[in-house]
């Protein structure tokens, strides 16, 4: 009886079942990369908001705010924890209003790996901006309010860092569903090219070489995508490394010591013991340029802001505060013009191995089963 019907049961079942991946892949097409947009989250009844850079850029100045007109650090912290909304921001003002450490008490919230990571960047260089503050006897309300305006200036660039990439991100994405919306055309087209993939040795050869190009293609696409926007590993930004510089220099400290205790305030890593050398070097007597020629480069502003300064009797913290701005500002230019390349570039991949996977995947099985042919390894018929 089965023999009568005019279709076959893995007629039905296989396009059906490919409607599965699809419709993952169109999903997954249509999210926004980068995942969700930094702003912040509607606070409602019993709902805890997010810590971000701009909220925590808020809490930072309502701080120094209030320290300047006269209070002390722990009584700002607990007139913040009385107006904050419910959240992270909150729990780490109560908890430094009871004396504690605002780099232990930071507790960043769950969450994808970026947003995590500003969260701790921010609150660790929120923690060393108040330990240098303390070991300086820098004026605790100016260096807080400098803070303030350069993680504002973080955020804005880190928005247009995300806005730039994100149609080169848009694009891959479209790309590398090419060669599965090569499947659904030839289905479309009334053709059956799954069956004549699975069919043959010819066909399966075809759809290995086929999914092959695909993976390559993701892996090289990804392979442009990292080099063109590396992650940042830095627990403190290097422009906020210069305004803290800058801010222990305001104390009247001499450089050595004002990169000493800065280098003593930030987290152990490569750039607090390259501060280290060379607060000891310029402590030694040794000239600025070579003192300072150990440094990375993101702190080379640091090098040159003191060469001039040894050399002219400029005000090197002003300098450093113009070099910090600089750099942040710069960051959304560089951005640009960053992912314009990357958008030529993944012409590339999409040529070697993309379209190609295309070709095998959908043009020719399709074309091959609305001919009423099939793919084999000889061609002899039956």
């Amino acid at each position: 009886m089965s023999a009568d019907l005019p279709f076959s049961l893995p007629g039905i079942l296989l396009p059906g079942l490919l409607l599965v991946p699809l419709g993952a892949v169109l999903a997954w097409v249509l999210t926004p990369p980068g995942g969700a947009t930094a702003g912040p989250a509607p606070a409602g009844r019993g709902r805890r908001t997010p810590s971000t850079a701009l909220g925590a850029a808020r809490m930072i100045e309502q701080l120094a705010t209030v320290i300047s007109s006269g209070s002390s650090i722990r009584q700002a912290w607990s007139a913040l924890a009385r107006t904050l909304p419910e959240g992270q921001l909150r729990d780490l003002a109560r908890a430094c209003a009871a004396g504690a450490d605002p780099r232990r008490a930071a507790q960043p919230g769950p969450g994808r790996g970026a947003s995590r990571e500003r969260d701790e960047a921010t609150l660790t260089s929120l923690g060393a901006a108040l330990a240098v503050c303390e070991r300086t006897g820098a004026p605790t309300s100016q260096m807080l309010q400098h803070l303030a305006d350069a993680l504002r200036d973080l955020h804005d660039a880190a928005q247009a860092r995300r806005s730039a990439f994100a149609g080169p991100r848009s694009t891959a994405r479209i790309l590398l569903v090419l060669p599965l919306a090569g499947l659904g055309l030839g289905m479309l087209l009334g053709g059956d090219p799954l069956r004549l993939l699975l069919g043959s040795g010819a066909g399966r050869l075809l759809g290995a070489v086929g999914v092959a190009l695909t993976v390559a293609g993701w892996w090289w696409m990804r392979r442009l995508m990292r080099r063109a926007d590396p992650p940042r590993d830095a627990a403190v930004d290097p422009s906020v490394v210069l305004e803290l510089v800058a801010g222990a220099l305001e104390s009247g400290l001499p450089l050595s010591r004002a990169v000493r205790d800065v280098a003593e305030a930030l987290p152990a890593g490569a750039d607090a013991e390259s501060l280290h050398r060379s607060a000891a070097a310029l402590a030694a007597g040794i000239p600025a340029p070579v003192a300072t020629a150990g440094l990375p480069r993101e702190l080379e502003a640091l090098s040159s802001s003191a060469v001039l300064a040894e050399s002219t009797g400029a005000d090197l913290a002003r300098v450093l505060r113009s070099a910090a701005r600089d750099a942040r500002r710069g960051r959304a230019r560089d951005a640009e013009v960053r992912a314009a390349e990357l958008a030529v570039r993944l012409v590339l991949p999409t040529g070697v191995t993309l379209l190609p996977a295309f070709v095998a995947l959908g043009i020719v099985p399709t074309v091959a089963s609305l001919l009423g042919g099939t793919l084999s390894l000889t061609s002899t018929g039956m």
